[in-house]
């Protein structure tokens, strides 16, 4: 099979691998499309606490196990500690990702648990089921923040991730703002947010009243901000890592003692969360074209990288 193996940082090498061997609860997957994560371009520019190298990167995978269409959710959980069994894997310490810990899908086959597999509906095409692993970690984000019908929700981060949790926050009823000081991103996203009432604001300062509940789809330092404007009770959920800590920290913190604000992260999703993003792309995928804003083959894949990086895009896909 052909695979893009990353060798070392910034060397990402085309090659010839061995169809990968199923051991025991394991099924082999023919891969469809994969779709590029910034993080697997940061782990081609600097690396990963997670990965060892050689490793075949790639976590947002859609394929075939035979005929039957599947998305895959990326981990490998014990399925017997607490976290498990309460439906919270993605906290299982022994917890190991494709594309970090095993080879991923940036090749024509793998070979991943028989329970890592979620059927993909038949009227959902292949590349947006690629997304279904990016809109799961949207989904969880929203459940634990607990957003609900009617409460405003501001969102900082214009890209895709901050677009899938605008899509899940107003299908659950709620009102959601994004907060993204690239205008391009608003003007290719004012479809989309016309269509789904979501507002938009390229300037932080602009925005009027206060929050039910906040997120962070972008790790500026800034976006810790949003602590300032959410009500009495609210909730801030930093659903991407920061890059820094700003000054403004303590200040910012001090605001959950006086005005009872909840801090709450959320990492990575669940097989429920990617079950529900899957459904979710299906209703809607006549509206979420837009978000594959570029199909590469794997061989092109290496020199995209950079463009990754920027962000300038919204989803790159590898389509085999």
């Amino acid at each position: 099979m052909k695979a893009l193996v990353l060798r070392d940082r910034l060397k990402l090498e085309l090659c010839e691998r061995n169809d990968p061997e199923p051991d025991e609860g394991e099924a082999q997957v023919r891969v469809a499309c994969c779709s590029v994560c910034r993080t697997d371009a940061k782990m081609w520019r600097s690396g990963h606490r997670d990965l060892v190298m050689p490793r075949i990167l790639g976590h947002e995978i859609s394929g075939y196990r035979g005929s039957e269409r599947v998305a895959l959710w990326p981990g490998r959980a014990c399925g017997n500690c607490s976290f498990c069994i309460e439906g919270r894997e993605n906290l299982c310490s022994s917890m190991r990702i494709l594309g970090f810990h095993h080879d991923g899908g940036f090749a024509e086959y793998l070979a991943v648990p028989v329970s890592s597999l979620l059927p993909v509906p038949a009227t959902l095409s292949m590349e947006l089921a690629a997304l279904a692993e990016p809109l799961g970690c949207a989904l969880h984000a929203l459940d634990r923040a607990g957003v609900r019908a009617g409460e405003r929700v501001v969102i900082y981060g214009g890209g895709t991730l901050g677009l899938f949790l605008a899509l899940g926050a107003g299908d659950r009823g709620a009102l959601a703002v994004l907060v993204e000081p690239d205008r391009e991103k608003l003007r290719k996203s004012r479809i989309f947010r016309a269509r789904f009432g979501v507002g938009s604001a390229w300037d932080p300062s602009s925005l009027c009243g206060s929050f039910d509940a906040a997120f962070n789809a972008s790790p500026a330092p800034a976006t810790f901000e949003g602590l300032r404007i959410l009500r009495p009770g609210g909730r801030y959920c930093l659903f991407s890592a920061l890059q820094d800590i700003p000054e403004t920290a303590p200040a910012l913190l001090a605001a959950l003692h006086y005005r009872e604000l909840q801090l709450l992260g959320s990492y990575g999703c669940t097989r429920s969360s990617m079950a529900a993003a899957l459904s979710l792309l299906d209703a809607f995928s006549g509206d979420l074209g837009f978000v594959v804003s570029r199909k590469l083959r794997l061989e092109e894949l290496a020199a995209a990288m950079p463009e990754v990086i920027g962000g300038g895009h919204f989803k790159m896909v590898v389509a085999f």
